[in-house]
């Protein structure tokens, strides 16, 4: 048990900053309500676009401006 803790321990940090970078590399995914490989212009997750930024970059983008908000 306290294995399985260390390695969780270890190996979450890793993990997050691995897709905090993933994220700030490429921050648009494919959309996934459309269908797969093409673009359909009545989506309206992604406007037609066939591109959806991703959880870790809507996160991102929310706490920025979260801050800047609040530093106002």
């Amino acid at each position: 048990m306290a294995t399985a803790i260390a390695l969780l321990v270890l190996c979450l940090p890793i993990v997050t900053v691995g897709y905090i970078g993933f994220c700030l590399a490429s921050p648009w995914g494919t959309c996934l309500r459309c269908r797969p490989g093409g673009r359909n212009r009545t989506c309206r997750a992604c406007n037609g676009t066939g591109m959806r930024p991703r959880l870790g970059w809507q996160l991102y983008v929310y706490a920025r401006r979260l801050h800047r908000d609040g530093s106002r």
